[in-house]
């Protein structure tokens, strides 16, 4: 079945000792590598992950590349497929700055604690992030890196889980002409980036997950389950080109395989957020998509077996102030088959920020038929200033849904 609230279903059991699938990787020597390389190489920072870095590099506001924080605008879409790189002749001098970004975020959120109660409020500190990205060494050579010291998210009973030391993203990605390939830690699905989003939540047609299967603690099994937007351990080729105009066509297929990286970095995350492998793969993705600027048209694809695809249409666009994105697709997860949307809509008058609100189909609830839950409404409204070589941001967000209702604030800081 979906997993509907996480990628990763929640696991409180600890890894057992036999661990004849899952590996256990190295801990301590990913990130001093990453360090180095972000010390030593000469870096031309990616605005299309809200590094504030490349803002100080190149002497510009983050609102050159940013509809509003961290949403690109056209000019932050052709930076990204340029590879990380400003337009050729238009004399952007770069300037030395530590390469080095820091995004702290603090959530406050209410709860139904049952039908019959009031909601449930608490604040919690739910990110500290260090960022690091660029060009590496060579021109034909890239990588970006999130690593969260402190990362904590609710479980579907309402309790905190502490994943504190994991890797959001872990990865390099080589270029050649059209061709790119990428190694390392990363979401599946390239036409749409979950992590810019201005909401709080993610689309749940994006991170409901098929489940994993095997043996092995539920850690284990979540980690061979299956969402576009969830990260995974992965390898994958694409391939770029023009096709008309503005237009440019990204077609590529990767392979994820189970884990995840992690320097966890106390007891509990050692159990929810250990550093595993498992060297088989889940299955393959492939995706195809038409991007200019803010508009694209595109569909992706998984398969792992007859008992576990899922296939997907997505659209995103703009009109004025207007932006929306659209996804529909379907999945199957052993003998279940579900449709499953998602559609959102958002008002951006200014670069300081504005509203949207999305309706989307409960995707992973829809694969069991033993749990009827409503459609979902979710209006939110972002803030995000100055918007210069640093940002504030405030994020408001309500989800309508019977007894699953909730609100969800959260402030944070990108510097």
């Amino acid at each position: 079945m979906l997993n509907s609230t996480h990628s990763t279903p929640v696991s409180t059991d600890r890894p057992p000792t036999d661990r004849r699938s899952l590996r256990r990787g190295p801990r301590w020597v990913l990130l001093p590598l990453i360090v180095g390389v972000a010390s030593l190489a000469p870096v031309e920072l990616s605005a299309a992950n809200t590094i504030p870095l490349w803002a100080r590099k190149y002497d510009v506001s983050c609102a050159k590349c940013h509809v509003s924080v961290p949403k690109l605008n056209r000019f932050g879409f052709e930076f990204l497929a340029r590879g990380y790189a400003m337009p050729p002749g238009d004399g952007y001098a770069a300037h030395r700055t530590v390469p080095l970004a820091l995004w702290v975020s603090g959530r406050s959120d209410t709860r139904p604690v049952s039908a019959a109660t009031a909601e449930n409020v608490r604040a919690y500190l739910n990110r500290v992030e260090v960022i690091s990205g660029g060009k590496a060494f060579v021109p034909w050579l890239s990588y970006f890196a999130e690593w969260r010291p402190v990362s904590q998210e609710p479980r579907p009973n309402g309790t905190l889980r502490k994943r504190n030391g994991r890797f959001e993203d872990l990865f390099v990605t080589a270029t050649h002409g059209p061709l790119a390939a990428t190694v390392g830690q990363f979401r599946q699905i390239d036409q749409i980036d979950p992590s810019r989003r201005l909401s709080i939540s993610e689309p749940l047609v994006l991170s409901s997950s098929l489940a994993g299967s095997g043996d092995g603690t539920a850690r284990e099994r979540s980690l061979r389950a299956f969402a576009p937007g969830a990260r995974s351990p992965s390898i994958r080729v694409a391939w770029n080109r023009e096709v008309r105009g503005r237009w440019n066509w990204t077609t590529s297929a990767a392979l994820p395989i189970p884990g995840e990286l992690s320097l966890p970095l106390d007891e509990e995350s050692r159990v929810e957020a250990s550093n595993e492998i498992e060297f088989r793969r889940k299955g393959i993705f492939a995706e195809s998509f038409v991007r200019s600027g803010p508009t694209s048209y595109g569909a992706h694809l998984f398969y792992d077996d007859a008992q576990r695809y899922l296939a997907d249409a997505v659209t995103t666009g703009r009109a004025g102030s207007l932006y929306w994105i659209g996804i529909a697709g379907m999945a199957k997860s052993g003998p279940v088959v579900a449709g499953r949307w998602s559609v959102e809509g958002e008002y951006l008058p200014h670069r300081f920020g504005g509203v949207g609100a999305r309706i989307e189909d409960r995707a992973g609830d829809r694969l069991r038929p033993d749990v009827a839950v409503p459609r979902a409404f979710l209006p939110y409204l972002s803030l995000s200033l100055p918007s210069t070589r640093y940002t504030f941001r405030v994020q408001l967000e309500r989800r309508f849904q019977g007894e699953l209702s909730a609100t969800q604030i959260e402030l944070g800081t990108v510097f």
